[in-house]
């Protein structure tokens, strides 16, 4: 686990990063979105933004799925009211779910795929 803010509860980080509800089938029901979250680890600054935007709102979230190795890539996948998963600053969100999802930029998968693959498999 690691942590992008050094004032972070150790706890609540501990909680966070081991939490794997069960992912709900079919469509969310009204009024819920989802996201998927995936910031990589030397990102510091992307780790603190995802660190702190969950632990302010895993309380209201509906589902909340801890993905990612957490050796080169962070990640969640969330589920929760859509109100909340609004607020989920564009630069983190891998993907959304959702009528707005036009409207919200979101990472290119092929250039994120991309570096994890020079990043990972690449080496040397």
């Amino acid at each position: 686990m690691r942590s992008g803010e050094a004032g972070a509860d150790p706890e609540a980080l501990r909680a966070l990063y081991g939490r794997s509800d069960p992912w709900p089938a079919g469509p969310p029901a009204p009024g819920l979105r989802r996201a998927c979250l995936c910031v990589e680890v030397d990102e510091a600054d992307d780790v603190a933004a995802a660190e702190r935007w969950m632990l302010a709102h895993a309380g209201r979230l509906t589902c909340v799925r801890s993905t990612g190795c957490g050796c080169c890539v962070i990640g969640w996948d969330i589920e929760g009211p859509a109100a909340i998963i609004d607020t989920l600053p564009a630069a983190l969100a891998a993907a959304f779910d959702g009528p707005s999802q036009a409207a919200a930029p979101r990472r290119a998968p092929v250039a994120w795929g991309r570096r994890l693959w020079n990043r990972c498999f690449r080496r040397g």
